[in-house]
């Protein structure tokens, strides 16, 4: 059952539709996601990591109306709720009226399936050209591609978006069946994937293209979710593999599902960054016997102490991979590092520490010409070195 606003105002749409468009990840995780208090009443706008710091997306549904039914999903076509859609020219009006306002610094457009995903995709469609032709925005648009639509119509809103992506919502077949009742994960979802990559083979989008797993609600291990992006960034060129923490809603399926924990989530960025930056292979990480990743360390310290083989490390001798897996040294300070050799040797903890390196967490695992620093402090507060301000 579903029942319709009389005549609400944009504004109106906008509070339903931003809250629900929570659900498409494209940014920080939730854990440290942190708003200024003068967007905290706007529900629709998101940080997101970009390159210089933090950035602000006007993340919004074009309708909330949709013909699937995932089992997990607040839109599911079973639930009770309102339902609610834009028009093209009042979303694309709405949305340059809080760019212009100095609010937010980019578009993230996304939908619901009604009445079919080609409809769907047509309305987003003339929402994305009014924002580029009739307003003249030239920032930063992340559009979503819904399954099932035509080649055309997404060779046509490539053309005009920043960044493409599609949902595959779970790493098989096995686990999307236990989210929904209808989605085909090869034939619809991953041809979906194929479709896109296609697209920014032949013409790169800026921000190249992503995808989003929900995490928690289908019984799959780290492990699983981890391997299955390793095989997206290899085969597919993705820019970003998103992982949202799943979170039972009322009225759904699902809703006595435990939600997701907070640190599972971001354990899986951590990983996930460790695997395209930090050269590591899904293999090497330290699951557990379960295939979870450990809740109370961050990946690279649970792999770095079990591991005692490769430490300490002579930071005078080590290549620049050698020193990435070192806890407390990320890819500036492995830089700076190198640089810094290149005028004599690093001889105290204050001359690594001038390169950005957190000696607190790096001094039990390193040498400095030869002499060690061991220190009972393990650095307890959550680690966050892994997210670095450098990508949206």
């Amino acid at each position: 059952m579903a029942y319709l606003l009389k005549k609400p105002t944009s504004e109106e749409k906008l509070q339903i539709l931003g809250k629900t468009a929570r659900f498409d990840v494209c940014g920080i995780p939730g854990l440290f996601a942190r708003k200024s208090k003068k967007l905290q009443r706007f529900k629709f706008i998101y940080p997101a990591v970009g390159k210089g710091g933090c950035v602000r997306l006007f993340k919004v549904l074009q309708t909330n109306c949709c013909e699937g039914n995932c089992f997990y999903c607040a839109n599911r076509k079973d639930r009770n709720f309102v339902r609610i859609s834009f028009s093209p020219d009042e979303l694309a009006r709405l949305f340059i009226q809080y760019h212009r306002r100095g609010l937010v610094d980019g578009l993230f457009l996304s939908s619901a399936i009604h009445g079919s995903a080609i409809r769907s995709q047509e309305e987003t469609f003339k929402t994305l050209y009014l924002v580029r032709k009739k307003y003249g925005y030239k920032g930063y648009i992340h559009y979503k591609v819904l399954p099932g639509s035509e080649d055309s119509l997404i060779e046509k809103c490539a053309s005009l978006a920043d960044r493409l992506s599609i949902n595959l919502e779970a790493p098989s077949p096995h686990h999307l069946s236990k989210l929904s009742p209808t989605k085909d994960f090869s034939e619809q979802l991953l041809a979906g994937v194929e479709k896109i990559f296609a697209l920014n083979r032949k013409n790169p989008l800026k921000a190249g293209i992503t995808t989003q797993l929900v995490v928690g609600a289908a019984g799959e291990s780290d492990k699983e979710i981890v391997t299955f992006s390793h095989f997206l960034y290899r085969n597919y060129n993705l820019w970003r593999v998103y992982y949202s923490g799943f979170v039972p809603i009322k009225d759904t399926p699902l809703e006595n599902t435990p939600a997701c924990h907070p640190l599972r989530e971001v354990r899986l960025y951590q990983a996930d960054f460790l695997i395209r930056k930090y050269g590591f292979s899904p293999e090497e990480l330290p699951f557990q016997k379960n295939g979870n990743l450990p809740r109370e360390k961050d990946p690279k310290l649970a792999w770095a102490l079990s591991h005692p083989e490769k430490f300490p490390l002579e930071i005078n001798k080590a290549d620049y991979w050698e020193l990435l897996r070192v806890p407390g040294i990320g890819r500036i300070s492995a830089r700076k590092i190198i640089m810094k050799r290149r005028e004599g040797k690093i001889t105290s903890l204050e001359e690594l520490k001038a390169t950005g390196c957190v000696v607190k967490r790096a001094r039990n695992f390193i040498t400095l010409n030869g002499k060690f620093f061991p220190s009972s402090e393990n650095g307890k507060d959550l680690d966050q070195q892994l997210f670095l301000l450098e990508e949206i």
